[in-house]
């Protein structure tokens, strides 16, 4: 896709301007920056900040997998039900045909097969009838012992998803716990904010400290193609808040607003950041097309944070909880810098 041209952006009012710029020492416990702070003691803050953020951020990413797991774990349930209870229909139906079988089986039973000879038209038609009966009893025997056989892998089966669906839930809980856990963080933060000068919170904070993050004076490439309705979707979101695991049409989280913008441009992709990076094609920063996508904080998992790209270095992100969906920068030297790890991008189209 290439890119001609240049649009000023529009400017957006966000629906909050509340900075939070505050450090989690721990998982219930934040600090503030005094202003007398040392560069280092404020580097260590940063980084400690950067370190909740991205904890905070693999947590929704987590809640997001987890969730989808456990859909998909409930339609293969689904599923298994259904089949046992057509196995079960089957094996009660031949269950009656055998019943009325050995039913007749019963009536005729007075009769010896000596006598059932003679009385036949001939031997040749006793022996037909003999042979039939005897194949049908054997193919209903073996239908029988098949339906059960596969009635008890399937019911293992169910067993087995069961379990799965519990370890699900067990994972959900933790994801729900952590969750809950940064939203205590952002909560306390919001209440000593007013305690930070603005020079701390630039220095501590990434994103979310102005206006600013959603006004943006430059020009930017035009982008073309299914990227420009992507993009043009983000743009529309701008000042929307951020909110775990939710994908629209108001509040966002990172990954849950770029799979939003591309499928408003007709392509799917996955739900959550490790997903999106593992399942798209890679790029090189130097050839960051808008409407690629950028990927942020290393975890085992794969990125924990994702954002979509607009051109000239800028991107726009939904960052964390307590914040919106806001302008970025790759450029360090940039009032916008994100100041986040960088990992990588990826091209949906």
């Amino acid at each position: 896709m290439s890119t001609a041209g240049h649009r000023a952006p529009k400017l957006i009012t966000p629906r909050k301007a509340t900075a939070v710029a505050v450090v989690g020492l721990s998982a219930g416990t934040v600090a503030l920056v005094p202003s007398s702070s040392q560069a280092e003691t404020l580097a260590q803050a940063k980084a400690q900040y950067q370190s909740d953020l991205s904890q905070s951020e693999a947590a929704g990413q987590t809640y997001d997998s987890e969730e989808q797991a456990y859909a998909q774990l409930q339609q293969k349930i689904d599923a298994l039900q259904g089949e046992i209870s057509q196995q079960n229909q089957q094996i009660s139906t031949l269950d009656a045909t055998i019943g009325l079988q050995a039913a007749q089986q019963y009536r005729n039973g007075g009769v010896s097969s000596t006598l059932e000879l003679t009385l036949s038209a001939s031997p040749t038609t006793y022996l037909d009838k003999v042979a039939s009966q005897n194949e049908i009893a054997s193919q209903e025997a073996k239908q029988l012992k098949t339906i059960a056989t596969d009635q008890a892998e399937l019911k293992q089966e169910q067993a087995l998803a069961a379990t799965l669906v519990q370890q699900q839930q067990a994972a959900l809980a933790k994801a729900k716990a952590a969750k809950q856990q940064a939203d205590n963080l952002t909560a306390a933060a919001k209440e000593l904010v007013a305690s930070l000068t603005p020079a701390e919170q630039e220095q501590v904070s990434i994103g979310s400290t102005g206006s600013m993050w959603f006004h943006y004076s430059g020009t930017l490439p035009v982008a073309t193609g299914r990227a420009a309705i992507a993009v043009a979707y983000a743009e529309s979101k701008l000042g929307d808040d951020y909110v775990y695991a939710a994908n629209g049409p108001n509040e966002f989280d990172c990954s849950g607003l770029t799979q939003e913008a591309w499928k408003a441009a007709g392509i799917s992709i996955p739900r959550d950041s490790y997903d999106q990076y593992a399942a798209l094609p890679h790029v090189s920063e130097a050839d960051l097309q808008p409407g690629d996508l950028l990927f942020f904080f290393p975890t085992s998992a794969g990125p924990s944070h994702v954002a979509i790209y607009i051109g000239n270095g800028m991107y726009i992100q939904a960052t964390h909880p307590g914040s919106y969906v806001e302008w970025a920068s790759l450029n360090p030297s940039s009032p916008y810098y994100g100041n986040m790890p960088y990992v990588g991008a990826a091209r949906p189209d």
